[in-house]
């Protein structure tokens, strides 16, 4: 069967339909349309901060080489940047979270040009993630580290594309800070980078640039971008094998057992992070049923007849086999087992390219516009679900959801005590990431773990400090407050008072009730 990869000029496909909503400008406005809506709706239901994002407000509170062991600092770094901006609120959030998604479709979608001569397909397959529940769903609330990694893993195959055809130093440079930026996004950037590698020796054409004395370029650029973190690493005795154990191996000591749930995750977890894009595919063109297997082999074969030229939708394909066994490796060499749905990104994320590309190969009936309007409609049905699923999670009965916790009131509170620029101690991220909301300008103070405690300011020796937890930690001052309150010379003020605010449930749903918090006044030293 006869490929739909054309000839290209540049490396670039130049045939095909060129219309304005085919292309990237169409594609960069879907994007910002895409955000705007979502933020828009997270807006008008809640201000609150939830999930990671409430020890990221922490985190960010300070420009540093590294935060914490678990993950590297590009996220924190990007938060700081445009907090200086929006102030630490929610819309920093976003416009960070859907600006990254943006990026990401523009660098799949330009990586995508070289699989197809159509620029629709190009679209399609660009904004195909769309269709994962990691992004489709997930991404709304969460998987923010994640979210700047797959930028980088997009960026960096885009730059390795153009590094291939063009073979310039200005292309090893590229793709050199792509990689760098990728390595301290996320830790399994470095897995998506050995399986790129491995998979390119498969084609002479991409075995003679990582053999040229220019990939030396890529590799100091990368270097550079990487050292800063990695002497923070190194300054504070961090084991990223300790991390790396915690993560994916926790069961490595029972080995047989962790190699069998490693190797039955490595099937599961890149099939539920792949869902539904295979299954909707499968439903609009069951004909990829019949004779699926032939069809596959054929795709295995080289997709033209020019070893001097890279075959893109082979590498693809590779990359995806590739993940698969070095999935299934770690659990039989290192115990690893972990293997969530969430931690699939560095190898698959390329994999909705190939599926698209496949589908526009042996489906003759296949239009883009038939995929293009499942994305649509999809994106479209998601808003009013989330729309529901939000609203839900502001019920005064939902235990673990914090999107309408009370913090208004609690800062009414403090603000009325005289706290404004201190230091404010918590014992809950989700407390201290919200109230840095309304206090931009105090010292949050993390106790529980991951500690985390910004160096002490001139002011916070003679302003007002606070304790604040949740009583079910109990009525007393939390021990661990104690070093943290005589670093700054204070002295607690009396007993600790609660503080009793009315959640009122959205739309009258429920009956309302107090959320309740222990609060505790710490009188200032003198200062300097």
């Amino acid at each position: 069967m006869a490929s739909i990869q054309m000839p290209v000029q540049g490396g670039v496909a130049v045939q095909g339909e060129r219309s304005a909503p085919w292309g990237l400008c169409g594609l960069v406005c879907f994007g910002l349309l895409y955000g705007l809506v979502h933020s828009g709706l997270r807006l008008a239901l809640s201000d609150n901060l939830s999930g990671a994002d409430t020890f990221a407000n922490i985190l960010a509170q300070t420009f540093s080489l590294g935060y914490q062991e678990r993950q590297p600092p590009v996220y924190e770094w990007l938060l700081w940047v445009v907090q200086q901006a929006t102030g630490p609120n929610l819309v920093s959030f976003l416009l960070i979270k859907y600006g990254l998604l943006t990026v990401m479709f523009v660098f799949l979608y330009l990586s995508a040009l070289r699989l197809f001569d159509d620029r629709r397909w190009a679209v399609v397959a660009g904004l195909s993630p769309l269709l994962l529940y990691q992004f489709g769903w997930a991404s709304h609330e969460g998987v923010t580290h994640s979210l700047v990694m797959s930028c980088a893993i997009a960026a960096s195959f885009w730059a390795f594309m153009r590094l291939a055809e063009s073979g310039r130093l200005g292309d090893y440079l590229l793709f050199g800070t792509a990689a760098g930026l990728g390595l301290i996004s996320k830790y399994g950037f470095s897995a998506y980078l050995i399986i790129l590698f491995v998979c390119a020796l498969f084609q002479s054409a991409l075995r003679v640039r990582l053999f040229d004395v220019r990939i030396l370029a890529s590799v100091g650029t990368a270097a550079a971008i990487v050292a800063p973190f990695g002497w923070w690493l190194l300054a504070n005795h961090h084991d990223l094998v300790v991390v790396f154990d915690h993560a994916v191996a926790p069961m490595a000591s029972d080995r047989l057992r962790a190699t069998v749930e490693g190797i039955l995750n490595a099937i599961y977890a890149p099939l539920g992070f792949l869902f539904p894009l295979y299954f909707i595919l499968l439903l609009m063109f069951p004909s990829l049923l019949r004779g699926s297997w032939a069809a596959f082999k054929d795709a295995l074969q080289p997709q033209n007849s020019e070893r001097e030229r890279p075959d893109w939708p082979l590498m693809v394909l590779h990359m995806t086999l590739a993940g698969l066994l070095f999935l299934a490796l770690g659990a039989v060499l290192t115990g690893a087992s972990n293997y969530l749905e969430r931690y699939m990104h560095p190898f698959f994320l390329l994999t909705p390219l190939w599926l698209v590309w496949f589908v526009a190969r042996n489906v003759p009936a296949a239009r883009p516009e038939s995929i293009g309007g499942v994305i649509l409609a999809v994106t479209l049905a998601v808003v009013p679900i989330r729309a529901v699923n939000l609203a839900k999670s502001m019920e005064p009965g939902c235990g673990a959801c914090r999107l309408a916790v009370p913090y208004e009131g609690l800062a009414v509170d403090l603000k009325a005590k005289g706290f404004g620029s201190g230091t404010l101690i918590v014992r809950d991220r989700n407390d201290g990431g919200n109230l840095r909301r309304m206090f931009p300008e105090a010292r949050i103070v993390l106790l529980r773990r991951p500690h985390y405690a910004p160096a002490v300011r001139p002011q916070d020796l003679s302003a007002p400090a606070v304790v604040v937890w949740r009583p079910k930690h109990g009525d007393s001052l939390p021990i661990l407050a104690g070093p943290e309150i005589r670093q700054i010379g204070g002295t607690v003020v009396g007993k600790p008072e609660s503080v009793r605010v009315p959640w009122i449930p959205f739309g009258g749903q429920s009956e309302p009730r107090d959320w309740t918090w222990i609060t505790a006044l710490v009188t200032p030293s003198l200062g300097p």
